[in-house]
């Protein structure tokens, strides 16, 4: 048994205390804030998440949240209202990957991890960590620091010896929640509450889809509401950074004046005091996640910050909680610390990296200015969804379209299958199998 304190009380840091703590150790979590919570609007937990989730007996109470509301279809829509493509959602996920996918409020799910860990760690309130040395005992004396932290890590600069400075992407994220009865009169509006919809356009893309917001908020709290964020090139470098600036509401519906009727209908129905606006923040590349003497480890976005375009932030933080919690759970003796800390950055790194990167083409895909690419992109969407309903209808299709469609659709089920169907604990356990003896060996 060691113990660990974990620096961060967010998603993340809440789901590595209670992995940890499920492994038998003495979890500590240090949270800066005096009311800990979560801020922000939905998310998605996609299939690779909720089989962790449910490994860890929350899968009931997640469908009591969530319910059925997983949106029937994923539609990608041109900014001028033209489906460009349909793909299946719902139960056709869930027959695929093993797991369904859940779309709740951020505030539910830590809401959740935090009932979860409790009972089971020592979670300190109003506990900002300001510095760490790994050569000293001070004030918290830890077998293990895992930096949760976020971001703006300072648990990082302990890691890579220097001050790793974060940087604004250019682009920022206004989001906003609209209750769905506002929507069900119009008739344009009433189809968009159960289904997953994004608009393409240049520069910039808007993504809804519906949630029941459970634990927060009074005057919200178990309605249906329609989660919006709309994402866009945004030069205005000036701004500060946080995460709970109000928006100038006027001056987001500006941004997609010309977008079709339905994207018009909805930001109408947006109040200023509701919407936030999101600096998208990046740091760079790190060579290592672990600290040289072997005792401090970061996770989450501390490590592998994730940029919204794929909804895989918590998922890649969830992902390394679990492996934290399975590695440790073999630990014999804490001289066995620094390999296991390395085993884990060896597990996690590539399946990071390689979401970050689809985490790019995504934006890319969704953010093409007017031209030839962006011609070339809705051709192909375009055709994929004429060749499925052709397909659906049992009509005959010219064999060159059919190759070329098939072809596309067999490279993005590809990524899909190893985004989704991925299960992280299985992994770990593989890789225990083939490596555990070499580290059970150190003592």
């Amino acid at each position: 048994m060691v113990g660990p304190f974990i620096v961060g009380g967010g998603i993340g840091g809440l789901a590595s205390a209670y992995s940890l703590a499920s492994a038998g150790h003495r979890v500590t979590v240090l949270e800066a804030v005096p009311v800990p919570g979560e801020i922000g609007a939905g998310i998605q937990i996609t299939p690779n998440v909720t089989c962790i989730l449910t490994r860890w007996g929350l899968g009931s109470k997640l469908k009591e949240i969530a319910g059925r509301d997983t949106p029937e279809s994923v539609l990608i829509h041109h900014a001028n209202g033209e489906t460009l493509l349909r793909m299946p959602g719902g139960d056709e996920t869930e027959k695929r990957y093993g797991a369904p996918t859940y779309h709740i409020h951020r505030a539910d799910l830590h809401n959740l991890l935090y009932d979860l860990a409790k009972p089971h760690i020592t979670f300190r309130r109003a506990s900002r960590v300001s510095s760490i040395d790994p050569s000293l005992h001070q004030t918290f004396i830890a077998d293990v620091i895992i930096g949760a932290d976020g971001i703006r890590s300072v648990v990082r600069d302990v890691v890579v010896g220097h001050s790793q400075q974060v940087r604004y992407t250019g682009d920022s994220a206004y989001r906003f929640m609209i209750p769905t009865e506002h929507m069900l009169s119009d008739p344009d509006l009433r189809p968009l509450v159960n289904k997953r919809c994004v608009w393409a356009g240049p520069q910039k893309h808007l993504v809804a889809y519906g949630i029941v917001w459970v634990c927060f908020r009074r005057e919200f709290r178990g309605r249906k509401l329609l989660n919006v964020a709309a994402l866009v090139e945004d030069k205005d470098e000036e701004a500060g950074y946080s995460w709970t600036a109000q928006s100038d509401t006027d001056g987001m519906r500006a941004q997609f004046l010309g977008w079709e009727p339905r994207v018009t209908k909805l930001l109408a129905l947006v109040k200023s005091p509701q919407v936030l606006k999101f600096k998208l923040m990046d740091c760079a590349p790190l060579e290592t996640w672990v600290h040289a003497q072997g005792r401090v480890a970061l996770m989450g976005d501390a490590c592998h910050p994730m940029l919204p375009y794929r909804a895989q932030g918590a998922a890649m933080a969830i992902e390394d909680a679990e492996v934290l919690g399975k590695l440790f759970s073999h630990i014999t003796h804490p001289k066995q610390i620094p390999s296991l800390l390395k085993a884990y950055e060896s597990i996690r790194f590539e399946r990071t990296t390689n979401t970050q990167r689809l985490e790019a083409e995504f934006r890319e895909l969704y953010h093409l200015r007017d031209g030839p690419e962006q011609e070339a992109r809705d051709a192909r969407l375009r055709m994929g969804m004429e060749v499925q309903d052709a397909l659906e209808k049992g009509q005959a299709i010219a064999s060159e379209k059919l190759s070329a469609v098939e072809c596309g659709q067999r490279t993005r089920q590809a990524e899909d299958d190893a985004q989704y169907g991925y299960d992280v604990g299985q992994e770990t356990d593989k890789w225990w199998e083939e490596n555990g003896a070499t580290i059970l060996s150190i003592n």
